[in-house]
């Protein structure tokens, strides 16, 4: 059942249009509820910032609720957010709408949707956390890089490209599928593996089981890594890289009337017919 958020943290962007009167607008709103919020200006989060926190609301794009992924996942805080950003797949509230639903929302009535999280732990045993995808390309963004990679100690391929994107089921939506990769279904615990623009023109996206843990290696150069869009991992060479489904995963807060595929309707214009008859 879920809890009633007395303690709320309101992540907000400055960089985005609005967004600070947004999350001015639901301190004062939740204010009057009896909740304590919380403003934040500072992302990505460290791990201490949601401490002690019994929900985050993040106002911004996606790109700012990655940015707080991996102290909600370390504090088992419940995330939503206000899209201030541009397509907003995660961050899925208009500010009318968060206001409006915010008092439900403190109340504890909401429902929680489970997104599973991709750890990559690098050759030095640093590691970190990934909503969306690891993304591996050359450090020389115009020379094609080589990376071997091996699922559960098998050999599937050396891939020769531009990069790999391994892609959660949440990611499945962003860089996966420019790449050409599929969409799946976010309750899917399963991994997409996606050449971005692989010399041999047969190499397709793979879809891995949810136990896979992917060993990476680099054939000549050592790739960049990003997670998220975020580069965790400094200038440290990172191969071989370890990919995995963390143990723990992120908890999204959905309010009322959510629906998954409504989100891809609209966002990805499917529900746009076509002109048959063109004058």
């Amino acid at each position: 059942m879920p809890q009633p958020l007395r303690n709320l943290a309101l992540v907000v962007n400055p960089t985005k249009t609005r967004a600070p009167q947004v999350a001015e607008a639901l301190q004062r709103r939740a204010g009057e509820l009896g909740a304590q919020a919380h403003l934040i200006a500072d992302y990505p989060l460290n791990a201490e910032a949601l401490k002690g926190m019994d929900g985050c609301c993040v106002i911004g794009g996606d790109g700012t609720l990655m940015g707080a992924v991996e102290a909600a996942v370390a504090n088992d805080v419940p995330v939503f957010g206000v899209n201030r950003g541009k397509l907003g797949f995660l961050v899925t509230l208009s500010e009318a709408q968060a206001l409006q639903q915010l008092p439900k929302i403190i109340k504890g009535d909401y429902q929680i949707a489970l997104r599973h999280v991709l750890q990559a732990t690098a050759a030095d045993g640093k590691q970190a956390l990934a909503l969306n995808d690891v993304v591996l390309k050359n450090t020389d963004t115009f020379r094609i890089i080589s990376l071997k990679v091996k699922a559960n100690g098998e050999l599937v391929s050396v891939y020769a490209g531009d990069g790999l994107i391994f892609s959660s089921a949440t990611g499945s939506t962003a860089y996966n599928l420019s790449a050409g990769g599929p969409i799946m279904h976010p309750d899917m615990r399963a991994i997409a593996m996606t050449p971005i623009c692989p010399h041999t023109l047969s190499n397709r996206s793979v879809i891995f089981p949810k136990d896979s843990v992917f060993e990476v290696l680099a054939e000549d150069t050592q790739p960049q890594v990003a997670l998220d869009g975020y580069l965790k991992f400094g200038g440290k060479e990172p191969c071989p890289l370890t990919i995995r489904h963390h143990e723990r995963p992120l908890k999204l807060i959905q309010p009322d009337g959510y629906s998954y595929f409504d989100i891809l309707r609209k966002k990805l214009r499917w529900n746009t017919e076509p002109d048959y008859n063109p004058s």
